[in-house]
């Protein structure tokens, strides 16, 4: 019984030797699976940026849905505020007249202070009117031109006029200002050249026929 377990190889060293071998294979893999490794977290670091990107963008599409939610209805109630600003722009030529009529005047201060409530609740819900003055420069991002006319006054690509209030909605355009934008006047010198070199091609005409007779 002793002879045969001192013959027989340890089966330890047989699972040494195998280990050893299987080892030296997985070395040369070694650069392989390094590559391998940093591909995948390569990846996994962009498909993490994406996801991050996405939440941000729905983030900023929700806080928008939300934000710019009643701008519809706002833009159907700016024809109201224009007709209050009408009223508030043409009282001070019949403010004499209202002012001998208590009845009227109330009347009138009642619309008045009507169209001062609309513009405070328009402002808390981030409506502005876009400021704009004659002589600034055609912004067409925020201004429509409905004309241009013709002035020596101001310089040519800029607001002559403004025919209706523009508005904003927080940062977006609600409406455009309709505006008059001004242009080069034509110069009556070139004009007239133009007139008298025609004349002065008909005398020519003429004094060739009363040689002819």
């Amino acid at each position: 019984m002793e002879e045969d377990i001192v013959g027989q190889e340890p089966e330890g060293d047989a699972g040494w030797s195998a280990d050893a071998n299987t080892g030296s294979v997985d070395d040369k893999r070694i650069p392989e699976l390094e590559e391998e490794v940093r591909l995948l977290k390569d990846a996994l670091l962009r498909k993490a940026a994406e996801l991050d990107n996405l939440r941000k963008r729905m983030e900023r599409e929700k806080t928008e849905a939300v934000q710019y939610a009643s701008g519809k209805f706002a833009k159907d109630l700016l024809s109201v505020l224009d007709n209050f600003q009408k009223v508030a722009d043409n009282f001070p030529a019949i403010s004499k007249i209202v002012e001998q009529d208590q009845t009227l005047k109330a009347f009138f201060e009642g619309i008045m202070l009507s169209g001062r409530e609309l513009i405070s609740v328009f402002s808390r819900h981030g409506l502005s009117r876009i400021e704009i003055s004659r002589g600034e420069a055609f912004d067409p991002s925020r201004h429509q031109a409905m004309c241009d006319v013709e002035s020596d006054e101001f310089s040519p690509g800029t607001v002559v006029q403004v025919f209706q209030d523009g508005y904003l909605h927080h940062s977006r355009l609600l409406r455009p200002v309709m505006v008059a934008v001004a242009r080069r006047k034509e110069s009556k010198s070139s004009s007239g050249s133009s007139s008298s070199s025609s004349g002065g091609g008909g005398g020519s005409s003429q004094t060739s026929r009363d040689d002819d007779k």
